[in-house]
């Protein structure tokens, strides 16, 4: 039990190792993005930032936030901090600030313009480097489930299930699992092998268990659940499968996806609708089923709070050739916030989820020769448009 203790810790300590150095390249990054503003100024003309940072700047850089110029005669309350870098005895000072809801990571860098050194005050997003330290929760949190499994496994094991022969396998993929904190985001893959292990045997130990310590091994088994969703979106995105063409009936996949719509709907007051047409296309029906999931359960979150939702889902031939597959919600729209960063990996606006279905959706979809493009409807709503330019659609015909 208590070798268990302690492969957990290791897991535990190793995973956070790997999340403080990603954090520390985070502040490496900003640091380097701020440098990079610095250098841009010194390369603008003296008149054009006579007067401060031009507006165009930050329409360009959605990362930068501010920008404030000082000079050396200037009269202002940050003059002693600034002191060390007017002397040179400083090459920069950076710190980092909390402001609403977010955070600012401020560097002060000097800069030469017309002949004399100025000082920049530059203001980021913190937030725009956190793509960097993603993966690293992941892996505190697979890490975590995993303490807990093996702690819950030992237990069982402990009180009669298994004794020695088990035991002895068990201690073999201990020592993989405590491997996994060494893993790095980029790495995803190398976890679904040891949690596949962590699955069987908690359902093992389930299945053998009382019913009092079964339920306590429910919520483990639901939550390795979701992290095997977690991995497969990972290595989804990393690397899609190789698509395998076939035949596919229209009205036989539609159905397909109207059952799992209907599922993920539940008893709420949204209705699923999409149109009966007798048309067969080649494409690879599993990796079309795929994306087409990820932007239904996404029409579906969308109406939540609905009372009168609809999801359509419509396939057009084009006239010209190919294949036009649209889901569509009444739902409230993209905010115009977050519609340039759909596509972002890891961007997400829900409390938990990867942030990979869009992503990975339109990986499907390029893998499949397509491309998808998402945009708000009018008066509200939005609008998921798969194109398959090369996709010949054949209607059949009673005879």
């Amino acid at each position: 039990m208590l070798a268990v203790v302690a492969l957990s810790a290791i897991l535990l300590a190793t995973s956070s190792f790997t999340f403080s150095e990603l954090n520390r390249m985070k502040q490496v990054y900003l640091r380097d993005q701020a440098a990079t503003f610095a250098a841009l100024l010194e390369t603008m003309p003296p008149e054009q930032i006579a007067h401060g940072v031009p507006a165009s700047l930050f329409e360009e850089e959605e990362d930068l936030v501010a920008i404030r110029l000082f000079d050396r005669d200037d009269q202002n309350p940050e003059n002693d901090l600034l002191l060390p870098l007017w002397n040179g005895r400083e090459l920069f000072r950076t710190t980092e600030l909390t402001q609403g809801a977010g955070k600012l990571f401020r560097a002060y860098i000097p800069f030469h313009s017309q002949g004399r050194m100025r000082i920049a005050r530059i203001d980021l997003d913190a937030a725009s480097a956190d793509f960097l330290i993603v993966h690293a929760r992941h892996n505190v949190l697979l890490a975590s489930m995993c303490g807990i499994v093996l702690v819950m496994l030992s237990l069982t094991l402990v009180l009669g299930v298994r004794r020695t022969a088990r035991l002895e396998h068990r201690q073999l993929e201990l020592e993989q699992l405590a491997r996994l904190g060494e893993m790095s985001a980029s790495l995803a893959h190398e976890i679904r092998n040891p949690l596949g292990t962590i699955k069987g045997f908690a359902q093992l130990a389930s299945e053998k268990a009382s019913s009092e310590v079964a339920g306590f091994l429910k919520p483990v088994l639901d939550e390795v659940g979701r992290l095997e969703k977690l991995v497969n979106d990972l290595l989804l995105y990393g690397k899609p499968p190789a698509p395998s063409k076939d035949l596919t009936d229209w009205e036989s996949l539609a159905r397909e996806l109207e059952a799992h719509a209907r599922q993920a709907i539940g008893s709420r007051p949204i209705r699923f609708v999409w149109n009966r047409a007798a048309w067969f296309f080649a494409v690879d029906p599993d990796l079309l089923k795929e994306a087409l999931l990820n932007l239904i359960r996404n029409a579906i979150e969308a109406l939540q709070d609905s009372t009168d939702g609809e999801v359509r889902l419509t396939a057009v031939p084009s006239a010209k050739g190919g294949l036009t597959i649209l889901v569509e919600d009444n739902g409230r729209g993209i905010p115009g916030s977050v519609s340039d960063k759909l596509f972002r990996p890891f961007f997400t606006t829900k409390a938990s989820g990867t942030g990979l279905g869009l992503s990975i959706t339109r990986k499907l979809a390029i893998a499949l020769g397509g491309s998808l493009e998402l945009q708000n409807l009018h008066p509200h709503g939005v609008q998921a448009v798969l194109m398959f330019p090369e996709t010949k659609v054949t209607e059949w015909k009673k005879s």
